[in-house]
């Protein structure tokens, strides 16, 4: 039985006057460590270093996302650098609190625990440039749920932003996509260091034929903005999947960004798609289009 803690973490990030800190997050965010949630056959780590997202995903003992990247949301500012998650050459993303609720019961967030469950919630507030950001990754026996919502502060512009990044393994040979307009496409991965798919997907999936899984994210909304696209970066240390969410976009204060991504690994997949396919289907079902 699980004991319950609740666990609310707002203190204020701002020394006292007279004091310095040299603290990265609110006060009481553990800023070392990781912490692994378990559900079924999936398996999730979250890291400090990370701001307390994702470092890697495995599926019955295969790491399908390797620690290779960073994961989640990260942005340029307009004439700035990176900043979210473990990016950090334009600035910190600033992690308030942590919230952590297995089979409905709120649960201490300790680092170094193993956390296991039927439906891990995990939820993280942050700000990342001017954006008052939550973060929510949802895991069950089925898949992996990631939520992306992000308010503006204050009007700004950017030069790029990703809403969501999975550092995949460099063994996939394969991908396949479902488009806007409803078509798919599909074609080889590799590690020639090209840009794959590269447009406004509703779902994105790889072939991983020495586990025999396909490796799929599908978006019950689809991510639009300027130049909005999802692209597989094919390197020799990952196949990375990125959603772009805009490449030069501004932003009024009170503007909202809302976006869900689902993770699933598909057992059974031999890289004729057809169980990939007949997944998709049963997510369209439980997760229609909203857009």
């Amino acid at each position: 039985m699980v004991i319950a803690y609740a666990l609310t973490l707002m203190l204020s990030h701002v020394p006292a006057q007279g004091q310095t800190s040299d603290r990265l997050y609110d006060e009481g965010v553990p800023e070392e460590g990781e912490v692994t949630f378990r559900s079924g056959k999936y398996e999730v780590i979250v890291q400090a270093r990370a701001a307390w997202t994702i470092r890697q995903i495995s599926y019955d003992g295969a790491l399908m996302g390797t620690p290779t990247g960073w994961y989640g949301t990260v942005l340029i500012p307009k004439g700035g650098e990176w900043i979210g998650t473990g990016h950090s050459e334009g600035g910190r993303e600033v992690v308030h609190s942590l919230a952590l609720t297995v089979d409905g019961e709120p649960v201490e967030f300790e680092p170094g625990a193993t956390v296991e469950g039927e439906r891990i919630e995990f939820v993280k507030t942050s700000t990342i440039h001017k954006f008052a950001t939550t973060w929510t990754v949802t895991l069950t026996p089925e898949e992996i749920v990631e939520r992306a919502q992000l308010r503006a502060t204050e009007a700004h512009e950017l030069a790029k932003m990703y809403a969501f990044m999975h550092c995949w393994t460099k063994a996939t040979t394969t991908w396949i996509a479902e488009l806007e307009d409803g078509e798919t496409a599909e074609g080889p991965v590799g590690s020639e260091g090209g840009n794959l798919v590269n447009a406004v997907a509703r779902w994105v999936a790889q072939y991983w034929p020495a586990e025999d899984l396909g490796l799929l994210c599908y978006m019950p909304k689809l991510v639009t903005g300027p130049q909005a696209r999802s692209f597989i970066w094919e390197q020799d240390r990952y196949h990375k999947y990125y959603v772009q969410q805009n490449q030069g976009a501004a932003f009024a204060e009170g503007d909202e960004l809302d976006f869900t991504l689902i993770v699933r690994a598909v057992p059974g997949e031999t890289g004729d798609w057809s169980a990939t396919k007949a997944a998709v289907e049963e997510l369209r079902e439980r997760y229609p289009a909203e857009d």
